[in-house]
């Protein structure tokens, strides 16, 4: 279900026709190459695919200096309006295309490198003089010529910034020196010392002992610490102009010639990883081949494309049937939409059918049950269709996804009529569904609406006969999908077994609970409500079925090991193993089955929730009108994050956990559709 049927085809080729093959499939598109080991490559191809990998680092690198993201953000797209300009490439071969993209690029790559290279140079200056200023600061206000203390031969000068706490120890460390002070400020001082030249050594130990670093101007530079000091603000604040100056340059290239450059990235990664993928073509010597798959529907355009070749297809076989095939999926529109939730779990394998159409029902009804208010369903509806309107690609696709979420909240929320936290019958003259249903959340027939205790449990039960069917749906696939692939003793010992033990379960829980919670479902009398059928019957039938398949779950392999059917394992170890699996399974199905109390749960949660932001700011008085629009804005966004999550978490942890591994591997076009480019072949 929803898995397209494959052919594998090869195309045999001259040497040298061999780069007009990769043109043809870039263009056929709908080819997965098969990866067949071989590593022979066709020179011609290799070349290019070597262009296209240089071009491509060289794009990216640009992309980056200019601080560009291959692909805007949400915020960016909704509310700043950017969208992704799409550039189209005519050319006659790869080559020529390769040609085009390289002439664009190259000015726009040196203009980034001169800017980035001033930029750099402006920087390290600026910041080379703030260093050199930070050293000087202390001394600044001192105006004294220190170039002559370097011609001094019979003693050893130093001038030092000192702490004024250590200036008497400084001294005292040094043998009959000649020590002059300025105060610099309350915690410093300028220290000019001199010693004979003989204890130059005593000198630079003192001032190594104390931390005490010299003053020293660097070559270049006005000797006069003050003067020094203004020189040095000059340089900083020219570096400065400069470095402004050039990211004014690199945001006029930004501005201009930032979507060329990203379109250019976007056409030389393609070509990369399809001329990669093309380039191995076979180990013989004059003749070139490739062979992969192609959807069997597009077999008559594969004949139309590489009629001048040599061409084989082949039936590759039914993807459901299993082996090692790409996977493509092939819903219809509507359910299509579904395959991003699908994609998250990963792609149908083996014999695993694809459970999109399921998801594509379920998953949108979950969201409605959980966020069933028309007030919200409408706000959500409408702040999807603005964003449906502003986004491209990937992004469409999930707003649409929660575009659905918005219009399912809605029908809910006509069904159990709320509205905002008020009753919906009250604004819309619609009868009032839920009433006829008896299945209303809040009870609003006194003076203060309160939550209707009594319909919530009968939500519960309706949450749970829910869940029970999701997970049937999930077990009884995975008993379909083991006899797709041919495991019959599997399916006999353990899949059948924990699909009727899951049922006959349920069946006698019920009848559990309406003998008044007694484990003797036999002894009691009455009928189910709903069902009509005596209750000891109902626990007589569940019983019949419930034991037997736990049996078959405990003993079944043991048993099968003794008859010589299932070898690997052994005798103890298999009969351990089915009481683990039992014991397993009960805690298994009962959480599963009272996980689904959630989607009770939680449509309680947002209905209370909205009757007390409600009650608390009444929209009636327009003072509380703005608390009342933010306070629903705040639940709108925390409850549909929260649902999502629930919904996804039903069918991750309790649905797909049945039946579904996803460990198929996706067709891969060989040419990668990009956004921002497309390619016109002449």
């Amino acid at each position: 279900m929803g898995l397209a049927r494959l052919t594998r085809v090869t195309i045999i080729s001259p040497r040298s026709e061999y780069a007009d093959v990769a043109k043809a499939l870039a263009k056929f598109g709908d080819f997965h190459p098969l990866d067949d080991g071989v590593k022979s490559f066709d020179p011609q191809v290799e070349e290019l695919a070597v262009r296209a990998v240089r071009l491509f680092a060289q794009a990216d690198q640009t992309a980056k200096d200019l601080g560009l993201t291959a692909a805007p953000g949400w915020m960016d797209m909704v509310f700043g309006g950017v969208r992704p300009e799409k550039s189209t490439y005519e050319a006659s071969q790869w080559k020529g295309l390769l040609d085009q993209a390289e002439g664009e690029l190259e000015p726009i790559a040196q203009a980034v490198r001169t800017q980035k290279a001033a930029l750099q140079k402006s920087v390290k200056e600026e910041a080379d003089a703030r260093t050199t200023m930070d050293a000087l600061e202390a001394v600044s206000s001192f105006s004294s010529d220190l170039a002559g203390l370097a011609s001094l031969k019979r003693f050893k000068p130093a001038i030092c910034v000192v702490k004024n706490r250590t200036l008497e120890e400084f001294r005292k460390s040094l043998p009959s020196p000649i020590f002059r002070v300025q105060r610099l400020n309350p915690l410093e001082s300028l220290v000019l010392v001199a010693v004979k030249a003989a204890d130059a050594q005593s000198l630079d130990r003192a001032m190594k002992a104390l931390e005490i670093r010299p003053l020293v101007i660097p070559p270049g530079l006005p000797q006069n610490p003050a003067e020094a000091y203004k020189q040095l603000e000059r340089d900083a604040d020219a570096a400065r102009s400069a470095r402004a100056k050039t990211e004014e340059g690199l945001a006029k290239v930004k501005s201009n010639s930032g979507d060329r450059l990203l379109a250019i990235r976007e056409l030389t990664e393609a070509a990369r990883d399809m001329l990669d993928e093309a380039r191995a073509s076979g180990e013989m010597k004059r003749l070139a081949t490739i062979s992969g798959f192609i959807p069997s529907k597009e077999e008559g355009r594969f004949r139309e494309t590489f009629g001048k070749w040599m061409t084989f297809m082949e039936p590759a076989g039914d993807p459901e049937k299993g082996g090692n095939l790409p996977v493509l999926f092939e819903n219809a529109k509507g359910v299509r939409l579904w395959q991003s939730i699908t994609a998250e779990q990963g792609i149908p394998g083996g014999h695993e059918v694809d459970p999109t159409p399921l998801i594509a029902f379920v998953f949108p009804v979950f969201f409605g049950l959980m966020f069933g208010d028309f007030g919200h369903g409408l706000v959500l509806t409408a702040f999807l269709l603005f964003v449906r309107s502003r986004v491209t690609g990937a992004k469409r696709q999930w707003a649409n996804i929660f575009l659905v979420f918005g219009i399912s909240s809605m029908v809910f929320g006509a069904i159990f009529g709320e509205f905002f936290g008020f009753s919906l019958y009250s604004f819309v003259p619609i009868p009032p569904i839920a009433s006829y249903l008896n299945i209303d959340i809040i009870n609003r027939t006194g003076a203060t609406p309160v939550p209707d205790i009594a319909n919530f449990e009968k939500l519960m039960i309706i949450s749970i006969l829910i869940g029970t069917a999701h997970l049937t749906t999930g077990l009884s696939l995975d008993v379909y999908e083991g006899l797709k692939a041919g495991e019959k003793l599997h399916v006999a010992l353990e899949k059948i077994p924990a699909l009727t033990m899951y049922l006959s379960g349920i069946g006698y829980g019920v009848a559990f609970v309406v003998a008044g919670f007694k484990f003797d479902v036999l002894a009691g009398s009455g009928s189910v409500p709903w069902l009509g059928v005596p209750n000891d019957v109902l626990g007589a039938i569940s019983l019949a079925i419930l034991v037997p398949s736990m049996l078959v779950l405990l003993l079944g392999k043991a048993v099968a090991v003794k008859a010589g059917k299932l070898e690997g394992e052994s005798f103890a170890g298999a009969l351990s193993g089915g009481g683990l699996e039992v014991f397993e399974k009960i805690l298994q199905f009962l959480s599963n089955t009272i996980s689904y109390v959630r989607l009770a749960v939680m449509l309680l949660v947002h209905a209370v929730l909205l009757l007390i932001v409600s009650q608390f700011f009444p929209p009636s008085n327009l003072v509380y009108l703005p608390a009342w629009v933010v306070f629903n804005l705040m639940v709108l966004a925390l409850e549909g994050l929260i649902v999502y999550v629930q919904d996804l978490r039903l069918h991750v942890y309790e649905f797909f956990t049945k039946f579904y591994a996803g460990t198929g591997t996706p067709f891969r076009r060989i040419l990668p559709t990009k956004p921002r480019v497309g390619i016109e072949w002449l």
